[in-house]
């Protein structure tokens, strides 16, 4: 759900691995992007790839960030605007969102999408968003990070399951 670039629509098949599954966390995602970087507290909840939801906490600001899916509709809210509105893929994609949160909730439940590709142990890469993204999972620390090539961001996700 993270770094930048366009984001595509969901793909359905999907490789089994090490990642997970994690369907219920919380964990601090710290987000490098070249001119910034910052960090919140996160707190998932997705049983499946069809449905879930994320809430997205700075501390600094006060700030919360709430998004929900259901299948390919997905709404965002936040201090700021307490209605739920209509995110697209395209939106996601301009804050910075390459994989989208389907996607992402696959990827955590231990089934990767067949468009990244398997480089070594606990790596993968995809260019499906039109721009290099990789993949990097350290299951002893139960990390997740997750760097768009091209424009230089990275982030990272420390689950605490």
């Amino acid at each position: 759900m993270l770094t930048s670039a366009c984001v595509k629509q969901p793909v359905t098949t999907t490789e089994k691995t090490s990642i997970g599954p994690y369907s219920d966390f919380a964990a601090r995602l710290i987000v490098i992007e070249p001119k910034r970087r910052w960090q919140v507290m996160l707190q998932w909840r997705a049983d499946s790839p069809d449905r879930g939801d994320v809430r997205l906490t700075h501390a600094a600001t006060g700030t919360v960030i709430e998004l929900r899916w259901f299948a390919n509709q997905m709404q965002l809210r936040s201090t700021a605007s307490r209605m739920w509105e209509p995110v697209d893929s395209t939106q996601l994609g301009s804050q910075g969102i390459v994989i989208p949160p389907q996607q992402l909730a696959s990827i955590l439940l231990g089934q990767m999408p067949s468009h990244f590709i398997h480089k070594k142990e606990g790596l993968w890469e995809s260019r499906a968003s039109g721009s290099p993204i990789r993949l990097q999972w350290t299951a002893s620390m139960h990390k997740l990070t997750m760097t768009d090539i091209k424009h230089g961001r990275r982030a990272t996700m420390l689950i605490q399951p």
